[in-house]
C-alpha cells in the first residue's frame, strides 16, 4: 500500500510539474533552478540536523496550498497558515519535526520536494508522514507552495488535546 501511495504521489508529481511548466525555455531557467535545487537541498540538510529549517525560505506575501478535499484543504496566506496550522501542529509535538529521507527535483522556478518525515509526539505517539511540497520561486524566496500529504495523520494530530 505505502508503495502504491508512493507511486501515486510521484505520478502526480511528475503530471503536475510537467503542466505547470509547459512554455519555460532556456539555459537560464535551467541554471536558475539548479541554485534554487541547492538552496532548498542545504535547508533540508540544517532541518535535519536541527539548526534550520525550509520555512525560512518563504516569502513574507507566500500563499501555502494544501491539496485535497478536507477541512484544512486550500490557499492560505502566511499569517493564518501559521496561526491555523503551524502553531497547533508544533503545540502537539514533544520535538521538532525533522526529516528522515528526500528527493528534490527541479524545473525553471519549480522546485519540487518528496521527503519522509517524524517526530514524537506530547502523548508519546509517533507521527510520520510523507509529504510533497512544490515550492515556486521568486529570486531567492518561495512565494507559492502545493502541498501534498497524508491529510488523515496530519489531522490525527490535531485531534490531541493540549493541556
Amino acid at each position: 500500500m505505502i508503495k502504491l501511495f508512493r507511486f501515486l504521489a510521484v505520478m502526480v508529481l511528475v503530471f503536475t510539474l510537467s503542466c505547470s511548466v509547459t512554455g519555460q525555455t532556456s539555459v537560464q531557467n535551467e541554471m536558475t533552478a539548479q541554485s534554487k535545487k541547492a538552496i532548498v537541498e542545504k535547508s533540508f540538510q540544517q532541518w535535519q540536523e536541527g539548526t534550520s529549517s525550509p520555512f525560512e525560505l518563504l516569502s513574507e506575501d507566500m500563499r501555502w496550498t494544501i491539496s485535497g478535499f478536507n477541512k484544512y484543504a486550500g490557499t492560505y496566506t502566511r499569517k493564518p497558515f501559521e496561526e491555523k496550522l503551524i502553531k497547533p501542529f508544533n503545540e502537539r509535538l514533544e520535538g521538532p519535526i525533522k526529516p528522515t529521507q528526500w528527493k528534490v527535483y527541479e524545473d525553471g522556478d519549480v522546485v519540487i520536494i518528496h521527503f519522509d518525515a517524524e517526530a514524537t509526539l506530547i502523548n508519546g505517539e509517533q507521527y510520520k508522514n510523507s509529504y510533497a511540497w512544490f515550492f515556486t520561486f521568486e529570486g531567492e524566496k518561495v512565494t507559492e507552495v502545493v502541498a501534498f500529504l497524508d491529510m488523515p495523520a496530519f489531522e490525527k494530530v490535531l485531534e490531541i488535546e493540549v493541556e
